[in-house]
């Protein structure tokens, strides 16, 4: 990685000689919260989008290339609030805020890696003037326990209509205690076509996720009180751990295909009263849309022969004694049609409709049962067909809204149902605008196969769960010119499915509920920036822990070094009070419950600068600041993952346009 580090700062010089150029990932700020093409409402260099789940509809996004708070692409909570991981970045996590968290995947393995993962919602697709290519790399800490990310994206049109790219996340980190390494990889290949009358979109992805499991460390006595146990803490990995010589590996394969073919009419406008000139354009009235998916999942855990190191750490060896190596494989064909009617074609659709059909072809792979034969099958197959419809107004600034909902028909998912809805409006008040927004579900869902069946080495099951029941209910207040934002809502759960204290998935009978609240205020006066988000949750079942409350805080200055160097220098920290937080499990790699061990109050701090110098941005960070000066030794993430220790971090990122 040397080479590669070597070989980005000689591109930082020559990018930080060249002429100054317009930013060329601008994107109005209107068409940020429309569905409207860029380059109608302004001329534009480049912008992006992504897909809507379902129908696969785009709708635009911000570009990458703002220099504020770039240093959190190198911290776990840039993607949650407040992240519950094993302390090394890359590892297996969950978000502590329970409306942050996401579904879990058909393959629930791919769930401990939900953050780095590319799926059909989450991928950006460009359409840009000037080729670009971004290309980034972080690193942090020594050679023992050096962290390393190469990120690189690239976008080019070879025409108006026709665009493609690729984007690569190589990740590599040793980890600061023993057998506590990362190693993934994650690549795409994408394209678009947008013209009038047809539209297309496409991409492969290929990931490969690979970690070390260490199981945690064997005796937190090291952490909290070091003095008892003699030990030398300059050292993390002088700490005795759970597993060694114990890894998992998930790999990812996708290939997926939509497209969309209008109908409609052509009418002619003028683009003003001064102007006579007649333009044609085509107005679409409706869409027939067919979308293709395919994925293809593996999964492999092993332990080689003496890794457990810590007696009782399994309950159970179903298969062998002596080693692991198990491996389960999972794939899916998936096949949308769709019919649509769009929204805004005459004064009187006010609304789009939608309807579609969903065929998916699932096959699941267990370990061969060689003790007790019939247990469970090795292979299952399930045809699931969902039905669906869609109901939307995406255009408009006074009232947008969405609600979908399908079902399924066939399958081991049969009677599953999703019904999901928002609203968005706003109110004029002194001279503004204050941005109200609601959004629910209602989900009557089978549990994820491998929950209710499941054969490998430490674990077996064989579950017949009810459909679990979930409807919720939150809402948005945004008061921009205060820069203040709330947000609350309440959850019902029925017949919940959960791992319980022996990392086995059992169901419960009774109701749950959870409520959250958040508030984000922000300060600026001048050059001085204040940015705190508290979020208050109550559980009202054991089995669901949350933290009481949660806080994130940064203090920042925002200035202009000579002109021409744009500066973020500052402190930000965060906290959870103290709960039973999750366990987590390297042999299903879930987190489940325990009561043993609280963690929390105590307050993670970084000091950060980051820096944007025409088209590079960098920054310098030193992770968890705190830490020996003030906080206690209680430095938790989860039980038995302590965070790492103090440590220095940089990244650099080049944005080319050829």
């Amino acid at each position: 990685m040397k080479r590669v580090l070597y070989t980005i700062i000689i591109l930082l010089g020559i990018a930080l000689t060249v002429k100054s150029q317009e930013n060329p990932s601008f994107v109005p700020e209107d068409v940020s919260n429309k569905n409207e093409d860029p380059c109608i409402v302004q001329e534009v260099k480049s912008y992006a989008w992504k897909l809507t789940p379902n129908l696969y509809s785009r709708y635009f996004v911000e570009q990458d290339t703002t220099f504020l708070d770039y240093y959190k692409t190198d911290i776990e909570d840039d993607f949650s609030g407040s992240y519950n991981y094993l302390g090394n970045f890359g590892t297996p996590g969950e978000s502590r805020i329970f409306f942050d968290r996401l579904n879990t995947p058909d393959f629930m393995f791919l769930k401990a890696y939900e953050r780095f993962s590319v799926n059909p919602t989450n991928i950006k697709f460009y359409n840009t003037q000037i080729p670009f290519t971004q290309l980034s790399y972080l690193t942090g800490g020594s050679k023992p326990n050096a962290e390393d990310r190469l990120m690189g994206t690239f976008g080019a049109n070879v025409n108006k209509k026709l665009g493609f790219g690729a984007s690569l996340d190589y990740l590599y980190t040793r980890g600061f205690y023993n057998f506590q390494g990362v190693k993934s990889t994650s690549w795409q290949i994408f394209g678009s076509y947008i013209s009038d009358k047809y539209d297309a979109h496409a991409y492969v992805n290929f990931e490969n996720f690979s970690n070390q499991e260490n199981g945690g460390i064997s005796d937190i006595e090291y952490i909290l009180r070091p003095e008892n146990v003699n030990s030398n803490l300059s050292d993390p990995r002088n700490i005795p751990t759970n597993l060694i010589d114990t890894w998992n590996r998930v790999k990812n394969t996708e290939y997926f295909f939509t497209q969309r073919y209008k109908v409609g009419f052509e009418r002619e406008y003028t683009k003003s009263e001064d102007d006579s000139t007649l333009y044609v354009e085509f107005i679409p009235v409706s869409s027939f849309v067919h979308t293709f998916q395919f994925n293809n999942n593996y999964r492999k855990f092993v332990i080689d022969k003496g890794g457990v190191v810590t007696d009782g750490f399994f309950a159970n060896n179903y298969i062998n004694d002596q080693v692991t190596d198990d491996s389960l494989r999972y794939w899916s064909v998936k096949n949308t049609l769709a019919i649509t009617l769009n929204e805004g074609f005459n004064k009187y659709s006010k609304f789009g409709l939608a309807a579609f059909v969903t065929l998916d072809n699932r096959k699941y792979t267990n370990m061969q049962d060689s003790i007790d034969l019939g247990y469970i099958a090795r292979h299952y197959r399930t045809d699931v067909l969902w039905v669906g419809g869609e109901l939307s107004k995406t255009k408009g600034s006074i009232l947008t809204y969405n609600a979908q909902g399908k079902v399924a028909l066939t399958g081991y998912n049969i009677g599953d149902i999703e019904i999901t809805g928002a609203l968005q409006t706003k109110i004029p008040l002194v001279g503004d605008s204050i941005i109200v927004r609601a959004n629910g579900f209602f989900k009557n869902t089978e549990a994820n196969y491998y929950t209710r069946r499941l054969f490998t080495n430490h674990f077996r099951w064989k579950n017949n769960f009810d459909k679990e029941q979930r409807y919720r209910v939150a809402g948005d207040l945004v008061i921009p010119f205060t820069r203040t934002s709330l947000s609350a809502g309440v959850e019902n759960i029925t017949k919940y499915v959960y791992f319980n204290n022996s990392a086995l998935p059992v169901q419960d009978n009774g109701n749950i509920q959870i409520f959250s609240a958040t508030i984000n205020q922000d300060f600026k006066f001048g050059i001085f920036n204040w940015k705190n988000s508290v979020t208050y949750q109550k559980s009202s079942s054991s089995i669901i822990p949350l933290p009481d409350i949660t806080v994130y805080s940064q203090i920042y200055l925002n200035f202009t070094i000579a002109g021409v160097l744009r500066t973020q220098l500052g402190v930000d920290c965060n906290y959870f009070t103290k709960y039973y937080a999750p366990l987590y499990q390297p042999a299903t790699q879930m987190y489940h419950t325990q009561e043993d061990m609280k963690v929390g109050n105590y307050p993670l701090m970084n000091v950060f600068a980051n820096c944007k110098l025409k088209q590079a941005r960098f920054f310098v960070m030193m992770y968890h600041v705190n830490k020996g000066l003030f906080g206690s030794n209680e430095y938790f993430l989860a039980p038995n993952y302590p965070f790492n220790p103090r440590v220095f971090k940089m990244g650099v990122s080049i944005d080319f346009n050829n």
